[in-house]
């Protein structure tokens, strides 16, 4: 196995974090982390220095930003060349949404970005701060490029991760809408690197005019309505029940608002698992036609972080459509995606 040089990039959360007069905050820097491993692990690697962009501690992952994500891009394209492999330790809460994001932002990376955090702190019982470092540093060791998650003895691509345990009585915080987790074990020893062939497109521009609003039984019509109009918004994730749409005057209100600013509304199932497909019920095939655009198989954290960057894109709704029926970096199955082109085309118009 080929000596990797690995640059830590220190974000902060659970995995820093000791206990204070107010609870539990970062409080302790990568070398702190670093001190905890087996001390063979890091013999046999070659840890530089951390940058730590938010402070030597790090901040809350419930903190972080689109521009603290942009930063920690920026961190990784500054020390492309002088380096093998990242490591970024970060919070759980928004974890996914950070590894979603950097996947856009990073396509076509020919190195392993390894991204990990823990449950429970190290002064916890049971910590799995130790565990998920280390498996993050034997994660970055390999040629895997791309970027990944790292969690509890398994890896999962980063479009495709998302969290599922709050960390009260389980360690297992992650797993991949698509239920196909590589344990570090398998990662070490296969090739799983993706982007191969590709051109690197290293690009950092997001737009912060995307939203996600939840709509349940209980939304109001004249609410949500409001809040569109007071808004700067250039997209809407809406999260529904399932696969059927919601309710006609919903979806009314929300075309209206998408039309009237030449903004678009995408529909996404709060279910972690299966595919938004709104054409197979009425509601849903009502909603398609109302303009309300179909997430199909992706993530609510890559749904996002998609949105985010094809809204910076330009070209218009038709545009985005396209794009958005595309696969980037394996936030989307093609074959699903081309299934529902082909039926929804009638309505839709995507070239």
């Amino acid at each position: 196995m080929t000596t990797q040089r690995i640059l830590p990039i220190h974000i902060g959360g659970t995995i820093a974090s000791a206990s204070s007069e107010t609870g539990f905050k970062p409080k302790l820097s990568f070398v702190d982390l670093l001190s905890r491993i087996d001390k063979e692990l890091v013999g046999d690697r070659l840890i530089d220095q951390a940058q730590s962009p938010f402070g030597q501690c790090g901040i809350d992952s419930a903190r972080m930003k689109l521009s603290h994500i942009q930063k920690v891009a920026e961190t990784v394209c500054s020390n492309y060349d002088q380096h093998d492999a990242f490591i970024i330790t970060h919070g759980t809460d928004t974890l996914a949404y950070t590894a979603s994001m950097l996947a856009f932002m990073l396509q076509g990376i020919q190195k392993p970005v390894i991204v990990t955090g823990a449950q429970k702190t190290i002064e916890d019982k049971n910590s799995d701060v130790v565990g998920n470092l280390e498996t993050a540093l034997l994660a970055a060791s390999t040629q895997n490029s791309g970027v990944w998650v790292a969690f509890n003895g398994k890896i999962i691509k980063a479009v495709r991760a998302m969290k599922i345990d709050i960390g009260v009585d389980s360690l297992d915080a992650f797993t991949s809408n698509l239920r196909d987790e590589i344990s570090i074990y398998d990662f070490q020893r296969n090739d799983y690197a993706v982007n191969k062939g590709l051109l690197e497109a290293f690009d950092t521009e997001v737009s912060e005019a995307v939203d996600i609003f939840y709509l349940s039984h209980t939304t109001n019509a004249v609410w949500l309505k409001n809040y569109l109009e007071n808004s700067d918004l250039k997209a809407l994730i809406v999260l529904i029940y399932g696969m059927s749409g919601h309710r006609e005057e919903l979806m009314e209100v929300l075309s209206c608002w998408a039309n009237d600013n030449e903004a678009v509304v995408i529909a996404k199932t709060h279910s972690p698992y299966g595919s938004t497909d709104l054409s197979k019920y009425e509601l849903g095939v009502k909603a398609l036609k109302m303009g309300i655009l179909s997430s199909l198989d992706i993530t609510l954290e890559s749904l996002y972080a998609k949105t985010c960057y094809l809204i910076t894109r330009g070209g218009g709704l038709q545009e985005f459509r396209r794009q958005f029926y595309s696969d980037f970096c394996g936030e989307l199955d093609e074959s699903v995606s081309k299934k529902f082109r082909e039926k929804s085309n009638f309505w839709l118009s995507i070239s």
